[in-house]
């Protein structure tokens, strides 16, 4: 009996170090702004989530499994800070894989390499950034950070080497060969929604260049749609007085529709003021190329305030007004047509403008 004490103890004291070597980080964004703006008879008064970042919250987790061999995970949730919504919703990503000297391998729910590879002033604001902005005026454009550019069923693998950063992504989409596609009416097969996005960035000293290009199989393949690829050059540059960030991203077969094509450029500058605070103004353009129409323009413009009021909290206040073509209705406030507008079957061509006040908290 006492051996058989002496034994359990001794395996407690060898496998104590492992599990030592675990460990889990609870993480997260609260963001909450009070917004005032407009978008054709649209008026919007509101507290509202996710001023400069979307709220999230999230777990991440490694484990030590010896010569340098880690298992990870990561289990990230958005939410709606200013209702509660959200949460049990549809993950903004999700995976498990392992990482060492190599990079990291993984599995999942996981951002593409156009989420991560942004060069904006804004640092992609869903609300003050004309590169976010200018994106969601089509949701087939998937270098952007935001909903698009997380991509289910997938195979990710991220390396950083003295300054160069490589990301690829493999996704396998999640349509089965059951699944009737609605536009083209045809059984899909298990591939025809396959997505493949490569991302490469160097960063050294105050310089940070990168490009990334994104493919998306045509899951339709019925007559005038085609495959959509996609690609973003970009890059800042640290001054000390400022820093200078421009991007140019290009979209053909947008939504799968050859005879549609696009392109989003913009420039801004981030001007430090005091030890804490920046001041960030911004401009873009985007253009939509159909076939057969004329080109739309929207052209969007951003200032905006930042303090840090501690390494984890940031306090904001920022402006953007945004002018469409008609036909179009980018902005930061949803679109809504007037009565006389819709009796007329005209749609977009007003602007859009909003006002925040908000704060940021990291943790």
């Amino acid at each position: 009996m006492q051996k058989k004490l002496i034994a359990l103890a001794v395996a407690g004291l060898v496998s104590a170090p492992a599990f030592a070597q675990s460990n889990v980080t609870i993480y997260g964004v609260a963001d909450a702004y009070m917004g005032f703006g407009s978008h054709g008879d649209n008026d919007m008064a509101a507290i509202n989530s996710g001023g400069l970042s979307g709220s999230r919250l999230g777990f991440r987790g490694t484990e030590a499994l010896g010569n340098g061999l880690n298992a990870v995970f990561t289990f990230e949730q958005g939410y709606n800070i200013d209702n509660g919504t959200g949460l049990g919703n549809e993950s903004r990503q999700s995976f498990v894989g392992l990482s060492g000297g190599f990079g990291a391998v993984t599995l999942g729910r996981q951002y593409a390499p156009g989420y991560d590879f942004q060069y904006d002033a804004f640092a992609s604001s869903p609300i003050l950034s004309a590169q976010s902005i200018l994106s969601n005026y089509d949701a087939a454009v998937t270098i952007d950070a935001a909903g698009g550019s997380r991509w289910n069923n997938s195979v990710a693998y991220n390396g950083t080497f003295s300054g160069l950063k490589v990301r690829a992504i493999y996704a396998m989409g999640d349509q089965e060969d059951s699944y009737v596609e609605p536009r083209g009416g045809k059984l899909m097969d298990p591939s025809d929604d396959d997505r493949f996005g490569l991302g490469v960035e160097y960063a050294n000293g105050p310089l940070k260049v990168g490009a990334v290009y994104h493919y998306l199989k045509d899951p339709v393949s019925v007559t005038g749609s085609d495959d959509q690829t996609e690609w973003l050059v970009g890059g800042s540059y640290n001054f000390g007085m400022l820093t200078l960030a421009a991007s140019y991203q290009d979209v053909s077969s947008a939504g799968y529709d050859s005879t549609v094509d696009g392109n989003i450029w913009q420039v801004g500058v981030i001007v430090p003021v005091g030890a804490a605070g920046n001041v960030h103004v911004g401009y873009g353009e985007g253009e939509i190329e159909e076939a057969g129409q004329p080109d739309l323009k929207a052209k969007s413009y951003s200032i905006a305030y930042t303090h840090a009021l501690s390494k984890r909290t940031t306090a904001y206040a920022g402006y953007n007004r945004t002018d469409n073509d008609a036909g179009l209705d980018a902005g930061p406030v949803a679109y809504r047509p007037s009565a006389a507008d819709v009796a007329a079957g005209r749609f977009g061509g007003d602007e859009s403008d909003v006002f925040a006040v908000g704060v940021r908290h990291v943790f």
